[in-house]
């Protein structure tokens, strides 16, 4: 699993108040900061295009929240399965306790949380 810019979000998190990005799918996820373009962050296996070309997800991260935007290729079920295979990585485990919304809905990791 690829996981990119880990130390930029773990600096983040120790903040009360931040804003980043990340691009994620079953390969992994990037991380970086909210300057930034999705389409441009790249990883083997994992690339976020406008107008869902790519076969990753764009998402948006605020303190204990991670806002995954909308890609027709991916149904809720879908990003709770993605979402809980992150957060079994130990690097990632943090994400298991985080409110994780996909188009402004709640996605409910079951288990994991």
């Amino acid at each position: 699993m690829i996981i990119s810019g880990l130390d930029y979000i773990d600096k983040l998190r120790a903040e009360p108040h931040y804003a980043a990005k990340a691009v994620l799918n079953a390969n992994g996820i990037i991380f970086f900061p909210e300057s930034r373009e999705h389409r441009d962050q790249k990883a083997e296996g994992i690339s976020y295009e406008d107008n869902y070309q790519g076969n990753a997800l764009a998402a948006m991260i605020r303190p204990r929240r991670l806002e995954i935007r909308y890609h027709q290729e991916f149904a809720d079920e879908e990003i709770a399965t993605l979402v809980r295979k992150l957060a079994m990585n130990e690097a990632l485990v943090f994400l298991a306790s985080w409110e994780i919304t996909y188009q402004a809905r709640r996605i409910d990791l079951g288990e994991s949380q």
